[in-house]
């Protein structure tokens, strides 16, 4: 039931920076928060550092059919399988975020992204909340999994 909780508020959050970024912004207006950081928005239709933007409606709904179906087989994963803390607050992370995402583009057909880190003249891709639940989970994934293979391999 907290992951129900966890994952409901992870994307209700996303949802409202999105939402709140929309209402008062135009589409490439930024506004500079730090000397590496603006609210920058911009309308993705593709999937990260906008990799396959031209795909048009059928890129679209294949995105949305493939992250559908990575979402559903992460809440199997979550539902069926026993997994210890770390790894269920990643994949939590994680199908909160293509979950957020997916929402996006089925019912706007693009993803909000206005999070833009840059240094200089280099720009980091411009993301969102959700992308960043995705990146942390797989993180806090991978780290799971070294440290079950480590101390599996230690005893």
């Amino acid at each position: 039931m907290k992951q129900f909780f966890c994952l409901f508020f992870l994307v209700l959050t996303d949802q409202f920076s999105k939402y709140l970024v929309i209402k008062n912004f135009y589409i490439g207006e930024s506004l500079n928060l730090l000397p590496v950081l603006d609210i920058y928005l911009i309308l993705n239709t593709g999937i990260a550092f906008s990799l396959f933007d031209d795909g048009g409606a059928f890129g679209r709904w294949l995105l949305v059919i493939l992250v559908s179906l990575v979402c559903i087989y992460l809440i199997y994963i979550l539902r069926s399988e026993s997994l210890n803390k770390y790894e269920s607050i990643a994949l939590v992370m994680i199908l909160s975020g293509g979950i957020g995402n997916l929402l996006d583009r089925l019912f706007r057909g693009h993803v909000i992204d206005f999070i833009n880190f840059y240094y200089d003249n280099y720009s980091f891709y411009i993301f969102n909340l959700a992308d960043t639940f995705i990146t942390i989970g797989v993180t806090v994934y991978i780290f799971a999994m070294l440290n079950s293979k480590f101390a599996t391999n230690g005893n």
